[in-house]
């Protein structure tokens, strides 16, 4: 169970027993100390040689970060290091009882993801680090500067979360879910239940931060003024995922965040299903894995020139359709063969 220690500085201990073998990777829980002493609880997956390169997954609001796991084991069979973890208040980071208990997003970013960061470069020194932002975690390049100390960054459905950014009518039922429903019900129970939509019980001071952000049309920025400059200052090569049947990130929402990220050397690929012969895809699916011969083969792809660094993009801040080309089919073949 996750507790608040006094303590300044992160640390991680790992919990005997709880290592989980593959034929090409193996991983191992950890609790990772927060600066502020709080335990995180995370997952370590490792190749069975001497490490590329390591990833660290920054998820989503409200998703545990066990559903990255088979993500995970994908790319450390790949031969690189890979740590998911919970943010406070959710999975293998929550209290038994959530009433009561204090965490926000900016927490979320300022503490819980900058000690996975430093933990990530105790662990592993120089070694080429890349970022992986699954929605909210893709926002935190606003939060905080560690991100800047990393090779590059593959966002997966990363936005800005302003409501106005949806299209009617969603756009009116998103203003009435920040102003009165979510506000209303984590003022009922001192959390939101997961049973109000989201599927897992969130904190009250997160929701009502984003309750907060979402009703701004500056969003994140309108409570943390340096994200701005923060956003503008990050100069390293991002590769963008969108997809066109995700609810959650709309066209507008995506292109104003990495419109803010206007110094990266990005490449923005907005795909729809029919691009992948499939019925969906939405703002979980990238990392179902269905899709670990194309759009996780893709990210590996990144990843691999990034920690190599030869970063690749075609061309600068574009706007990719989906394609596969030839030569990346055979460059995937005769990997390790030289």
């Amino acid at each position: 169970m996750p507790r608040a220690v006094p303590k300044s500085e992160p640390q991680a201990q790992e919990h005997g027993g709880d290592a989980v073998q593959t034929s090409q990777s193996f991983a191992k829980t950890l609790v990772i100390r927060a600066g502020d002493g709080f335990e995180l609880g995370a997952t370590l997956f490792e190749p069975r040689s001497d490490p590329r390169g390591v990833v660290i997954v920054n998820g989503a609001m409200a998703v545990r970060a066990a559903y990255y796991r088979r993500f995970a084991e994908h790319l450390a069979a790949s031969g690189l290091s890979v740590l998911t973890y919970d943010y406070r208040g959710v999975g293998a980071s929550r209290p038994l009882n959530l009433r009561g208990f204090r965490a926000t997003m900016s927490d979320w970013a300022l503490l819980d993801a900058r000690a996975v960061h430093e933990h990530a470069r105790k662990l592993y020194g120089s070694l080429p680090l890349v970022m992986v932002g699954h929605s909210f975690g893709g926002q935190i390049l606003g939060l905080s500067d560690d991100p800047r100390d990393a090779n590059g960054m593959v966002l997966v459905a990363a936005q800005h979360g302003y409501y106005g950014h949806w299209p009617l009518p969603t756009r009116l039922r998103y203003a009435v879910l920040w102003h009165a429903i979510l506000p209303s019900l984590t003022a009922t129970f001192g959390y939101l239940p997961g049973k109000f939509g989201f599927g897992e019980d969130i904190p009250a001071g997160v929701i009502e931060e984003w309750a907060s952000w979402c009703r701004d049309p500056d969003y994140l920025i309108g409570s943390h003024p340096a994200a701005r400059a923060r956003l503008a200052r990050f100069d390293k090569p991002t590769l963008a995922f969108s997809f066109t049947d995700d609810d959650y990130a709309p066209d507008p929402a995506v292109d104003h965040l990495l419109d803010a990220l206007s110094n990266a050397p990005l490449e923005h690929r907005r795909i729809s299903p029919a691009d992948l012969d499939v019925d969906s895809i939405g703002h979980f699916g990238f990392f179902r894995p269905q899709f670990a011969d194309t759009l996780w083969r893709e990210a590996r792809w990144f990843i691999d020139d990034l920690i190599a660094d030869r970063p690749r993009f075609r061309p600068l801040r574009s706007r990719a359709p989906w394609a596969i080309r030839e030569e990346d089919v055979l460059a995937d073949l005769s990997y390790g063969r030289a």
